[in-house]
């Protein structure tokens, strides 16, 4: 067992420090982002506010701290310095933890280092014990004995077409399972040689208001039709990239890239879209690269810009005031 773990954190160093790296210089640049220091970021302290009844706080990669009235929800937490103590954050996190008087709903999409985050997670169950973590089914596997209250949830079928899995009431707000096209697994090569499955996007409703969290997700025409005609969507936060060809729809089975947040748009009845997992780590394209793509292709699509939010980490977006 130890030696498969050493073997995959070898398999995932490499990959980290040379992924996407196409010369010596790229190779080398990739390793010093690990020994710089993340840049600061403006903080918003005591975010959650009496007065909001819908707001977003991005504080990096595809952490988004949620607020539904009086419920309280933050998704893929990374607020820890780095991932699997290998890949450096270029930018410090967006919020301060103390600054939160509380966390009602943790949601993990999948099992990935950079979306179960196990420092950050320890984080939040020293400051809030009590909060729930939801996940799909199977990913309790990599996750250590915590305090939180497990709910796994099982995940849509999206392979033969089953699009929306489990849903449940928890504590007034519906979260259900919705599919996602993306791979599981906790070390890169077990997800994509025994196949597991640990993935999935969500829909969170209360109140009368739905949000849409998709995790990592490719692009799947049949899937976001059917996701628009379910659901009117508040708020949906939306992964793009990391990408090599930027202008493709995605990749599939792994992530969306601009082009493909065009599509869902246009093919959903989603109010406001905000863009994550670009500009916290270093990935295969360049930090800043999916956002900037997404803002060239909303310029020749202007009836789509006022749907699209474009967050600095750190910033707030408040959808809706009481």
């Amino acid at each position: 067992m130890i030696k498969n773990i050493i073997k995959y954190y070898f398999i995932l160093l490499i990959f980290l420090l040379f992924g996407g790296c196409k010369t010596i210089t790229d190779i080398f640049e990739n390793v010093a982002f690990n020994f710089r220091e993340p840049g600061k970021v403006n903080k918003i302290f005591h975010p959650i506010r009496k007065d909001v009844r819908l707001s977003a706080l991005w504080t990096g990669h595809v952490t988004v701290l949620l607020q539904m009235d009086d419920k309280v929800i933050i998704t893929d937490p990374f607020l820890t310095g780095n991932i699997a103590l290998l890949q450096k954050r270029l930018v410090e996190a967006g919020i301060e933890i103390d600054s939160l008087e509380k966390i009602d709903l943790i949601l993990l999409s999948h099992s990935h280092f950079d979306h179960t985050n196990l420092g950050s997670l320890a984080l939040l169950e020293e400051r809030f014990p009590d909060a729930k973590l939801i996940f799909p089914v199977g990913l309790e596997e990599f996750l250590p004995n915590l305090s939180f209250d497990f709910i796994p949830l099982k995940k849509a079928d999206e392979k033969n077409k089953v699009y929306f899995g489990e849903e449940k009431n928890i504590d007034g707000v519906k979260i259900t399972a919705v599919a996602a096209f993306h791979w599981g697994g906790r070390y890169g090569l077990d997800g994509l040689i025994w196949g597991y499955d640990t993935y999935t996007g969500y829909i969170i409703e209360y109140n009368g208001m739905t949000v849409y969290f998709a995790g990592d997700t490719a692009y799947d025409t049949e899937f976001y039709k059917l996701l628009g005609t379910k659901y009117n969507i508040d708020l949906a936060i939306i992964p793009i990239g990391p990408c090599l060809h930027c202008y493709y729809i995605d990749k599939p089975f792994r992530h969306l890239y601009p082009s493909g947040v065009i599509k869902i748009l246009k093919e959903t009845s989603i109010q406001m879209m905000i863009p994550v997992h670009y500009g916290t780590i270093l990935e295969k394209s360049e930090p800043e690269k999916p956002k900037d793509i997404l803002i060239k292709l909303l310029d020749n699509e202007p009836q789509l810009k006022d749907r699209v939010k474009i967050l600095k980490i750190g910033e707030q977006l408040i959808l809706k005031y009481k």
